[in-house]
């Protein structure tokens, strides 16, 4: 088996179902397995996409929602590839997708995680890797509001999540929507933390890798797939603040693992400071609807903060 896919589904049956065909569809010239764990999805969407593809997937019942991590560890543990591919449910494949990734992991033993340009739905480019590893100091600089105003007006030399060049290039990480894994890494660095429920944990398990191995991360962008970020917690575009919570305390483990326990509250604090400077700078441009976010962000931060104090 060339490529073991896995995908963790939660209350996505359209999404997943489009996807699943969108890889059947354009998949050729690898041998290929669908691992599909459904994380006991209250609306019945893995009992119906399980019935609808019984002959073209393998259907995992997870027994809960236990979060990605522990999905897919789950999967894992089923997978028979040479490679694994980490997809979203919430991915369209528009070309050959797969086979690209695996031919460049095939000719380049060096690369031990590679993922492709990932667009929005639009057609847009979107979050497709981390060029620097996250650490503080490079937190400090992304919360400071003149870098996000020079991101805005320069976008393509600062942006730098995702691969406008023609030639693939060593990143920091590769998003969870499409990361693809060779298989004996995990022998050697472990699986994913399940410490971690969601978010956070593909980049957790790039630096073990990186520090761990001679293996480099790669982004390869003539690779393309489409991504409706955020899918699984709302049908609507916006922010959601069940999941701008999860993420927070997901990227919050992830600085704790790679960093020691003290940098998780450092990067709380952090980012709790650059919401602050977001909101002031909202309300001199009267922008009330934004202001008011970073103001619901600020307080799921405050919150975090004092349970993590409270348990000191």
């Amino acid at each position: 088996m060339d490529v073991s896919v896995i995908m963790i589904n939660y209350n996505t049956y359209d999404l997943t179902k489009n996807a699943l065909e969108s890889i059947f569809k354009y998949t050729i010239g690898i041998s290929y397995e669908i691992i599909l764990v459904d994380n006991m999805s209250p609306d019945g969407s893995g009992e119906k996409l399980r019935d609808e593809f019984l002959q073209q997937i393998n259907y995992v019942q997870s027994g809960g929602n236990l979060g990605t991590s522990k999905a897919f560890n789950i999967g894992l543990s089923r997978a028979c590839g040479k490679y694994v591919l980490w997809l979203n449910t919430d991915i369209l494949l528009k070309e050959n997708f797969i086979k690209k990734l695996f031919d460049y992991m095939e000719d380049n033993a060096h690369c031990g995680i590679c993922g492709g340009n990932v667009l929005d739905y639009e057609g847009k480019p979107a979050h497709s890797f981390c060029r620097k590893f996250p650490n503080l100091k490079t937190l400090r600089r992304s919360q400071c509001v003149v870098y996000l105003l020079l991101c805005k007006i320069f976008r393509r030399r600062f942006f730098d999540q995702y691969n406008y060049s023609n030639r693939p290039m060593k990143v920091g990480y590769i998003t969870g929507a499409d990361m693809m894994i060779r298989r004996e890494l995990f022998d050697v660095v472990g699986n994913f933390d399940e410490d971690i429920f969601m978010y956070g944990e593909e980049s957790e398990f790039t630096y073990r890798v990186v520090h761990r191995t001679a293996m480099s991360v790669i982004s390869v962008p003539h690779a393309k797939i489409y991504h409706l970020e955020g899918a699984s917690f709302s049908k609507n575009k916006g922010f959601n603040l069940s999941r701008y919570r999860i993420s927070v305390l997901g990227t919050m483990r992830m600085y704790q693992k790679c960093y020691g326990t003290t940098a998780g509250l450092k990067y709380l604090n952090i980012v709790r400071k650059g919401r602050i400077r977001r909101r002031n700078l909202c309300l001199l441009l009267f922008n009330k609807k934004l202001a008011e976010r970073y103001l619901q962000q600020k307080e799921i931060l405050d919150s975090i903060i004092s349970e993590m104090e409270k348990n000191k």
